[in-house]
């Protein structure tokens, strides 16, 4: 019965037989606090949360007044009364719903991990579960007159500082146990903190040394180094690459290669760079660049630099100026051919010389022993004439190796621009007797290629040669016809001198064609020495000599002077 009439007491309903208002304000509030509770808008949520909290608040009055006795608590003149069922019904509904927005509201409060936070969670069961307590003994012991009504105020006032110096006292401790944990905490960071900037420290002095060491040795190298992102802008630059092109390192970073120098010198320095992004793979090759103030060649060795995603994020150049080294190189390249070309000169200078006074020497030794067994005077007179005639022909003979050699030796003759028409008129002139002698028709054309820088006496000597030769060997049944003319073959300046002579046989002689005193016909002037003497002047400045002919029909000597002379 007792239970029956705690939980229903029909004196207290003012309308028996319907719902009350408290309990159908509650209902409403409710139903709101539910429409708005899951919103997407923050402020609607925030209305549903302190509706639930009105209930909340309205039923835990209405079970404080129950435990303890109080109308006034759940028969509210202005809502009504509710029932206590109801009340723990809506209270603890209330509380569950507004969990689900634990981080609005009142809720807030006890929900959160911070330090107050938990401090709510401990405080507020503790001082709740107090009060209630002193205010059921000081209700009943006033009720049944046990004190009286100033001292049970005094005992309840006096219980409540008590209990809330004793929730202080546990909070206290607690505060000073966490402040404890954080500032051992704190020391142990300010610990770790000094630990931590003691080694950036070393590891910044440490990474400091490294870098002026390898500032050093890139800047002290004679190297020329560069490092460019894949945009082609420069992040690095050494000394000795800015120095090559009179540049200071700080204007390069930062720029492009067309940004600082002219268009070729720029193809020159990002040459295969775009392929060395693309195939992630090094390159080394010879470059040589060249501006209005540095003509440099050098060996590169570009290759990429790769990140931590097998990616190129630059490109590094190593270059070595290796000018002076390739200058060196192609002069050692001179020399050697100019060597090998001396000595088979000189081995065909061995091989004329033997060749040549082998005959005149013999011929010598014969008279000689022929005067010692001579038994008269015109014997002897006789023998004598034969050594003056022997020894004037070795002596021309001489002469003649002599000057070949000259010619071969005198490769430094000073040079001149020369007009062929010119110096072949006066080769026509100094000649003139012999073509009104033989009737011969002469022409040139020196219009496609008229000047040539050359030895002027070497020129002349050429030109005499040829044209004598032409005039010794006409042919006897027709009128000579000899023409000179200048063109250029593959940029190579070159003479063609043609007759209608009688021509010569290379099947037979082509091999012996321009040695010395190599004669091919039965004539009195036959000496063999104009064709040979020729061939050694066009050899000496660099060029080269050949021959195209037909028995009776005529020749056509070609001359290929060298590039430089043209």
């Amino acid at each position: 019965m007792i239970i029956k009439d705690f939980l229903y007491n029909p004196s207290i309903d003012s309308y028996p037989g319907r719902m009350a208002r408290g309990t159908a304000l509650s209902f409403s509030l409710l139903g709101i606090a539910f429409c708005f509770i899951k919103s997407s808008n923050l402020g609607l949520r925030k209305t549903a949360q302190y509706l639930l909290h009105t209930i909340t608040l309205i039923s835990f009055l209405a079970v404080i007044g129950y435990m303890l006795g109080v109308p006034i608590f759940y028969k509210l003149s202005a809502i009504g009364s509710m029932a206590i069922h109801t009340a723990i019904g809506f209270l603890t509904l209330s509380i569950a719903a507004s969990l689900i927005n634990s981080e609005l509201g009142i809720t807030g409060l006890f929900t959160g991990n911070k330090i107050g936070n938990q401090m709510a969670r401990q405080l507020f069961p503790t001082l709740t579960i107090s009060v209630i307590i002193l205010g059921c003994i000081r209700i009943y012991l006033h009720r049944y007159n046990f004190v009286s009504v100033e001292f049970g105020i005094g005992m309840f006032a006096t219980s409540f500082i008590l209990v809330g110096l004793l929730l202080i006292s546990i909070s206290a401790r607690q505060l000073n146990k966490i402040n404890y944990g954080k500032t051992q905490a704190e020391e142990k960071l300010e610990a770790l903190n000094k630990n931590l900037e003691l080694t950036i420290l070393q590891r910044t002095n440490e990474l400091r040394n490294k870098e002026q060491l390898l500032n050093a040795i890139i800047n002290n190298t004679s190297a020329a180094i560069f490092v460019k992102d894949i945009s082609g802008n420069y992040i690095l630059v050494n000394k000795r690459f800015a120095g090559d092109f009179d540049v200071e390192p700080e204007y390069m970073i930062g720029k492009n290669a067309y940004d600082i120098f002219p268009t070729e010198t720029a193809d020159s320095l990002t040459q295969d760079e775009k392929q060395i992004i693309e195939s992630g793979k090094g390159l080394t090759r010879e470059v040589n660049i060249q501006t209005s103030e540095i003509q440099k060649t050098m060996l590169t060795n570009k290759f990429p630099l790769i990140d931590e995603d097998n990616k190129v994020f630059a490109i590094c150049c190593v270059a070595t100026d290796f000018t002076e080294m390739k200058n060196a190189k192609t002069e050692q390249e001179i020399l050697s051919i100019q060597l090998q070309k001396k000595n088979q000169q000189l081995l065909n200078f061995a091989h004329i010389t033997s060749h040549n006074l082998r005959s005149p020497v013999s011929n010598l030794n014969s008279l000689l022993w022929l005067y010692k067994e001579s038994q008269t005077n015109e014997e002897k007179a006789l023998l004598f004439e034969k050594f003056e005639t022997v020894i004037h022909n070795l002596s021309e003979t001489l002469n003649e190796l002599v000057d070949a050699l000259k010619i071969q030796e005198d490769t430094d003759r000073k040079r001149e621009v020369l007009l062929f028409e010119e110096v072949f008129k006066k080769v026509k002139e100094s000649m003139a007797g012999k073509i009104l002698e033989t009737e011969a028709v002469v022409s040139y054309n020196f219009t496609k290629a008229p000047t040539i820088e050359y030895p002027r006496l070497y020129l002349e000597s050429i030109l005499q040669n040829l044209l004598s030769n032409s005039l010794k060997y006409k042919s006897p049944i027709r009128t000579p016809v000899i023409h000179a003319e200048t063109l250029f073959q593959n940029g190579i300046l070159t003479l063609k001198f043609s007759d209608n002579g009688i021509g010569i046989d290379l099947k037979r002689h082509a091999d012996k064609l321009f040695g010395l005193n190599k004669t091919f016909h039965k004539h009195a002037e036959a000496k063999g020495v104009g064709l040979f003497i020729t061939k050694t002047q066009v050899e000496a400045m660099g060029g080269s000599i050949t021959a195209s002919s037909e028995v009776d029909k005529g020749s056509v000597f070609t001359i290929f002077f060298n590039k430089k002379e043209s």
